[in-house]
């Protein structure tokens, strides 16, 4: 029987948060998956706590040396054969143990090439973030997605394939561009009214968590690769590709300085301003 999904975690220094991930994958009431865990070349016991789970659905993919998020998700749907992908980070978890029959009962018998879908902040805002009708069209999605990150959707493997979708490797903002691309060239989708994993922010030691100088030049290496989208957009979505580009230049400066202030004062958590673009129209 060919698997309706493929669970795809990256983990990378977190003996503390992995088993937590994986217990609310394999305690799920949908069982047609395989589970995918790749360990970044981590340097405490993550490894050691992945292999005590024993469970034929599980491959585990140990990586020599680190690669960074962005290839870890690569060489995962790389290996995936399930139908569909869902993409977990390992100090995180899925919302409930109905999470995968509540996106496989959503999915039906349609082949959406994404299924944009909602989460819960944990330890930020607390707060349960849907997709809507309103906020799920291709429109709304390029003008300011409600949140950029990978695991907020579902993504049909065939479809990232066929169009060769691929995570920008070695850079901080990788769900950005990834995201984007696939709205742009996604023929369908379909959106679930809600949660389906628990982001537990501001970790201690968290690639979101720690200011860094490299974040900074990589939000213009971001900008540079959504300007390079422009040509494979469709002309009626190119004004709001271009308004999301010309929203996020305009803010630039105030998440650089956020950035560069924890650095002055020796660490602590970057706090950006949440994103609520408006539509700047066609000038």
């Amino acid at each position: 029987m060919k698997k309706r999904f493929s669970v795809i975690v990256s983990a990378y220094n977190i003996e503390a948060y992995i088993e937590r991930a994986i217990n609310s994958i394999l305690n799920q009431t949908f069982t047609n998956y395989e589970l995918i865990i790749i360990n970044d070349a981590s340097k405490d016991a993550t490894l050691e706590k992945i292999n005590t789970f024993k469970d034929p659905r599980i491959m585990v993919i140990n990586n020599e040396k680190n690669l960074g998020l962005g290839a870890v998700r690569n060489i995962g749907i790389a290996k995936a054969t399930g139908e569909y992908i869902v993409h977990l980070d390992g100090d995180d978890a899925l919302y409930e143990d109905t999470t995968l029959e509540r996106i496989n009962n959503l999915i039906g018998k349609d082949k959406p090439d994404i299924v944009y879908l909602g989460f819960k902040d944990v330890g930020g805002f607390n707060k349960i973030h849907l997709s809507t009708a309103e906020n799920s069209t291709k429109e709304a999605r390029l003008m300011c997605d409600i949140n950029f990150s990978v695991p907020s959707k579902c993504w049909r493997r065939d479809f990232l394939l066929e169009n060769n979708i691929k995570f920008k490797e070695n850079i901080y903002y990788e769900d950005m561009v990834y995201s984007i691309t696939a709205t742009i060239l996604a023929k369908s989708y379909k959106y679930g009214e809600f949660p389906t994993f628990k982001y537990y922010r501001n970790r201690k030691g968290s690639i979101m968590s720690t200011p860094s100088i490299r974040r900074c030049s990589d939000m213009y290496r971001m900008l540079a690769y959504l300007i390079d989208l422009y040509d494979i957009t469709p002309e009626r979505y190119r004004p709001y590709l271009l308004s999301f580009i010309e929203n996020e230049t305009e803010s630039l400066p105030v998440r650089m300085e956020a950035i560069l202030k924890c650095l002055r004062e020796g660490g602590g958590t970057p706090v950006f301003p949440k994103r609520n673009y408006k539509f700047k129209g066609d000038k």
